[in-house]
C-alpha cells in the first residue's frame, strides 16, 4: 500500500513538473523573469516543408526550445550561485574571480599584463592616421581629441588572481600609445592615469568591485574633466555639469554591479556604500554648445545616459565602435556603413576616440582611414581603385610604411619633404606610402 502510494506521489510529481515546463516555455511567463547580461533567446523558426526536409526547422526548433525551456532561468541561477559559493567559480562569458572577490573580465587583465600587445609598429602606424586626420581636421576648423578610458586592469591588478597575477611591463598598447600621442603632439586626454593619481586621495571610489566600467561618481569626474577639456580646445564655454552633495548608499547603481549582474546568482553579492553624488546641468543660455560626434566603446553609455551628449553638446551621435549609429539604433539598427559619413563629417564640429584598454588592439575600429576617405577623396579615392575594406587599407599601408622606413636614403627624401612642406615626418611618410598604394593599384589597372 505505501509503496503504492509513493508511485502514485511521484507519478504526480513528475506531471506536475512537465505541465510547469510545458506552461512556463510556451507562455509569456517565461519572460518574467529573464536572465542579464548578453543573452539573446532565439525566435520560433517558421515551418516550411523545405527546411523540414533538410533538417533546418528540426535543428532551430531545438535551439529554440532548449534556450526557452520552462524554468530555464531559475536553473542557471542555482547553477551559477553553486558554482560560486561552493567551487569559487564565475559562470559568465571572460568574468574572473580575482582577490577578496574582485570581478574583473579576462580582456582587462591581458591589456595590463602586455598579453595583447600589437606592437610598437601597428601602434606607431595607427597612432600616425589619428595625426593626419587631426590635421585634416584642423583644415577644416574642427577639433579631435582621444579619450583614454580607465581600465579595470590598470587601477586593480593587486587583485587579480595568483594564477593570473600582474606582470609588470612596458609592452602594453596602452602605455605604447601614450607615448606615441605625446610624442606626436596628438591631443588626448589620459582618464587612465587620472584615475591611478587619485586611487589613494579620493574617498569615494572611482572603480566598482563589481563593475568592469567606471564607477557612477568616477563617470561624474570623468565628464566634468572631458567638457572642461572641450572647452579648452576650443577656447568657448560650454554648458557645465554641476555635482552636487555625496550620497552614499550599498543599493548599487547598475553600472557599478555590471559583471556580477552578467553572473546570474541567486544571491546579491555583499556590497559597500559607493558615492551617488546628486547633479544638474547649467543654463545652456549664452552658451556654445559644438556638434560633438563620439566613436567609442562602452564607456561613452553612462556619459550619454545622464545627457551630455544633449545638454553640454549639440546631438552628432555615438558610433558604437564604428559600427552602430545611435540613437537612431534605439528604434532601428542602423550602420555606418549605411548613412551619409562626409556629410556627417561635414556638420561636425567635435570628433572624440573613446577607448579603454581592453579594446585598443582593435582601435580605432577602421574610423579614422574612412574618416580620411571622406575628408579627402582626392587621396584616398586614387587609392580606392579597387574596392577595399578599412582593414586592407591599414594593413597595406603598414607594409609601405615598413619598406620605407627601411630605406635610408629614401627616409632622409622623406625628411626634406617635410621640411618643404612643413609638416611632420610621419604625416610625410604616411603620404609617401599612400602615394606607393595609389601607384601599384594604377599599375595593375594600366
Amino acid at each position: 500500500m505505501k509503496r503504492d502510494v509513493f508511485k502514485i506521489a511521484l507519478f504526480l510529481l513528475f506531471w506536475i513538473f512537465t505541465t510547469g515546463v510545458f506552461v512556463t516555455t510556451f507562455t509569456p511567463f517565461n519572460g518574467r523573469y529573464p536572465l542579464k547580461g548578453a543573452v539573446i533567446l532565439p525566435e520560433p523558426p517558421k515551418f516550411q516543408v523545405s527546411t523540414w526536409f533538410t533538417g533546418d526547422f528540426q535543428a532551430g526548433f531545438e535551439k529554440y526550445f532548449n534556450d526557452n525551456i520552462g524554468f530555464r532561468p531559475w536553473m542557471v541561477r542555482l547553477r551559477n550561485q553553486i558554482a560560486w559559493t561552493i567551487f569559487n567559480k564565475a559562470y559568465a562569458a571572460g568574468v574572473i574571480r580575482g582577490n577578496e572577490n574582485y570581478l574583473f573580465e579576462l580582456n582587462y587583465i591581458k591589456a595590463f599584463n602586455g598579453d595583447d600587445f600589437i606592437g610598437s609598429d601597428s601602434i606607431t602606424y595607427k597612432s600616425t592616421q589619428i595625426l593626419r586626420l587631426n590635421e585634416k581636421l584642423a583644415d577644416q576648423g574642427k577639433k579631435l581629441i582621444v579619450a583614454m578610458a580607465p581600465g579595470k586592469g590598470s587601477f586593480y591588478p593587486e587583485h587579480f588572481p595568483e594564477n593570473l597575477a600582474a606582470i609588470p611591463t612596458e609592452s602594453t598598447n596602452y602605455k605604447e600609445y601614450i607615448k606615441e600621442f605625446n610624442r606626436l603632439n596628438v591631443p588626448f586626454l589620459d582618464f587612465n592615469q587620472w584615475f591611478l593619481d587619485m586611487k589613494e586621495s579620493v574617498d569615494c571610489s572611482l572603480y566598482p568591485k563589481y563593475g568592469i566600467h567606471w564607477s557612477y561618481y568616477g563617470m561624474l569626474m570623468a565628464t566634468d574633466s572631458l567638457i572642461h577639456r572641450i572647452e579648452n580646445l576650443i577656447m568657448g564655454d560650454l554648458p557645465d555639469l554641476l555635482i552636487g552633495e555625496n550620497q552614499l548608499s550599498k543599493k548599487l547603481d547598475r553600472m557599478d554591479y555590471d559583471i556580477a549582474d552578467g553572473m546570474n546568482l541567486i544571491f546579491q553579492l555583499p556590497t559597500t556604500p559607493m558615492c551617488y553624488p546628486s547633479y544638474e546641468w547649467e543654463d545652456e543660455t549664452g552658451k556654445q554648445k559644438p556638434k560633438v560626434l563620439v566613436i567609442g566603446d562602452s564607456f561613452y553609455w553612462s556619459m550619454f545616459n545622464i545627457g551630455l551628449w544633449t545638454k553640454s553638446f549639440s546631438p552628432g551621435g555615438f558610433w558604437f565602435y564604428n559600427r552602430q549609429v545611435y540613437p537612431e539604433s534605439f528604434t532601428e539598427n542602423l550602420f555606418t556603413e549605411d548613412i551619409d559619413r562626409r556629410k556627417v563629417m561635414e556638420e561636425t564640429d567635435i570628433f572624440i576616440l573613446l577607448v579603454t584598454e581592453a579594446n585598443l588592439p582593435r582601435f580605432p575600429w577602421g574610423f579614422v582611414t574612412t574618416a580620411l576617405n571622406d575628408l579627402d577623396p582626392s587621396i584616398m579615392n586614387r587609392v580606392l581603385i579597387n574596392p577595399m575594406n578599412s582593414t586592407d587599407i591599414e594593413e597595406e599601408l603598414k607594409i609601405h610604411i615598413r619598406n620605407i622606413r627601411a630605406d635610408k636614403n629614401w627616409m632622409k627624401d622623406i625628411e626634406r619633404k617635410a621640411r618643404d612642406k612643413n609638416i611632420t615626418v610621419d604625416s610625410m611618410l604616411y603620404l609617401d606610402a599612400l602615394w606607393m598604394m595609389e601607384y601599384k593599384k594604377s599599375q595593375k589597372v594600366n
